[in-house]
């Protein structure tokens, strides 16, 4: 294929550059770092809105919806600006959660919801995972019943990541206990203020904050079931699907990898400067190439995506590669800086603005976060490779 971008696509990258050029700076990259996925700093809000003011909010939505019907090619190419530059990307409401309304729901359903979406006056957390339902998510437990014109719910979910900060809830619930357990689940709208949801804080290693939620007999209208009954398990993969062109993205780890080599440019050490050793510059070198094969993979997704395939094999290599080579710059990076380069931003003689240390610990999250990469291999075999699934 051809890696070059069209006029019309390059045009479109200068566009989100002249965009990120007037919004973003120093500090808002930093409080993106710091603060992460807690909450949204007020930085972070600010830079949002602006997103959402511009028509940006809806990105890849249809024209009908309010959207600008950008091309995979083009969603890819904000991506990868916008984590370059260290801004907050877009929320999965309206990546994730709202397409899959526009393709599942019904009319009402979709005024209803993308109008508020699109303003910015909803923002959903996913609630997938359980305690005994990680990646087989078919084994969940949170049950749904009907009661006249209203839903009872009652279970738990975790690693809700910005429950606390939500308006609603985007859930996978069981509403067929009797059915198969990939054919008895159901998608639906639960909002965090209905009583009987209450948010627990779970604080993971890099220093941020996910959720336990838990839900006691909440009541949510009948119609607050998206799609088909029962076809929810279905849903929740097509929803995944549309975080293709971001878990694979390499933004983030060349915006930290690209403040190693600035630290390695400048640095002395011994009397010697830090880029004049052969070895340093060897690893530099190798992690380099495989950024760019990492821009390449995710490339291909996003043409593939354009040509109306189904690149699950290719966006699984992409997200394996992308994890994994993060982790590589983190080691790589507290290896070449030394004990001064594992110390927080905050502390006299941190390194590389703190990166280092940072990276290596949020790293781990993204090898399972978006689908384990051990799940993501066994796809690229039989999706991939026609091999057999056991």
């Amino acid at each position: 294929m051809n890696y070059d971008l069209s006029p019309r696509e390059s045009a479109w990258r200068d566009e989100v550059r002249a965009f990120i050029a007037e919004h973003v700076d120093e500090s808002l990259s930093r409080e993106t770092r710091e603060v992460g996925n807690e909450g949204r700093g007020p930085r972070a809000r600010r830079f949002l809105d602006a997103l959402r003011d511009r028509g940006w909010w809806g990105l890849s939505w249809p024209k009908e919806y309010g959207g600008l019907e950008k091309t995979a090619v083009e969603q890819w190419i904000f991506i990868d600006e916008i984590e370059t530059a260290g801004a907050p990307m877009l929320p999965l409401t309206a990546t994730s959660v709202a397409p899959t309304i526009m393709r599942i729901g019904s009319e009402d359903q979709k005024q209803e919801w993308l109008p508020s979406i699109n303003q910015a006056e909803i923002d959903f957390a996913l609630g997938y995972s359980e305690p005994e339902a990680g990646t087989d998510l078919a084994s969940l437990r949170t049950r749904a019943e009907l009661d006249g014109d209203e839903w009872i719910v009652s279970g738990q979910k975790m690693w809700n990541t910005m429950a606390h900060m939500a308006t609603h809830n985007w859930i996978a619930v069981r509403t067929e206990p009797d059915a198969p357990k990939h054919k008895g689940i159901s998608m639906m709208i639960v909002p965090m203020d209905a009583p009987g949801v209450s948010v627990q804080p779970i604080w993971v290693w890099p220093g941020l904050r996910t959720n336990a939620l838990f839900l006691d007999n909440v009541r949510v209208p009948r119609s607050y079931l998206i799609g088909e009954r029962g076809m929810g398990f279905y849903y929740a993969a097509m929803a995944l699907n549309f975080e293709r062109l971001s878990i694979g993205s390499i933004g983030m780890a060349r915006r930290h990898f690209r403040a190693l080599v600035n630290e390695v440019k400048t640095r002395v050490v011994d009397g010697r400067p830090l880029r004049e050793d052969p070895w340093v510059r060897e690893r530099l070198a190798r992690l380099q190439v495989e950024i760019d094969a990492a821009r390449m993979l995710g490339l291909e997704t996003a043409v593939a995506l354009d040509r109306g395939g189904v690149p699950a094999a290719e966006s699984s290599m992409a997200k394996i590669h992308v994890s994994e080579l993060t982790q590589r710059i983190a080691d790589t990076g507290c290896e070449i800086l030394g004990l001064n380069g594992q110390t927080h931003a905050q502390e006299p003689g941190a390194l590389a603005e703190g990166r280092m240390q940072w990276l290596y610990r949020i790293a781990p999250m993204l090898a399972f976060g978006g689908g384990t990469n051990e799940v993501q291999r066994d796809i690229i075999g039989f999706m991939g490779y026609g091999l057999p699934r056991k």
